[in-house]
């Protein structure tokens, strides 16, 4: 599988990305590994390494899809983080439990991130 870093400073070794990919907890499109985050892609995945997450949080988002006879609502449930270069990033989970499971398996990993959403004041 192809590797990119999702952070331009942060280039890992390939086999060393094999191989935490490979035991990766799978959370939807945000697998899990031991030493880095990963993105799924078309075709590949980035990776994040937990050291470079600042603060992370779940986000649900409802969906209204219209069909032929009905509307019909659902939930989607995101990671999202703010990440050591000033820009965010966001993964999509299965749902909500599996969305606080991915949470606290950043916080053991990088015991300075902050976890929860805050509301900017711009």
């Amino acid at each position: 599988m192809k590797f990119k870093p999702e952070i331009s400073g942060a280039v890992l070794p390939a086999e060393a990305l094999e191989q935490d990919f490979a035991q990766a907890r799978n959370a939807g499109k945000l697998h899990l590994g031991e030493h880095c985050l990963y993105l799924r892609k078309f075709s590949g995945a980035t990776y994040l390494p937990y050291s470079q997450i600042v603060r992370a949080w779940l986000r649900q988002e409802e969906v209204k899809a219209r069909m032929c006879c009905a509307t019909a609502n659902f939930d989607q449930f995101y990671v999202v983080m703010d990440c050591a270069d000033g820009r965010q990033r966001q993964g999509q989970v299965l749902d909500k439990d599996t969305g606080k499971a991915a949470l606290d398996h950043i916080a053991t990993r990088n015991l300075a991130v902050k976890i929860g959403y805050v509301k900017s004041a711009e």
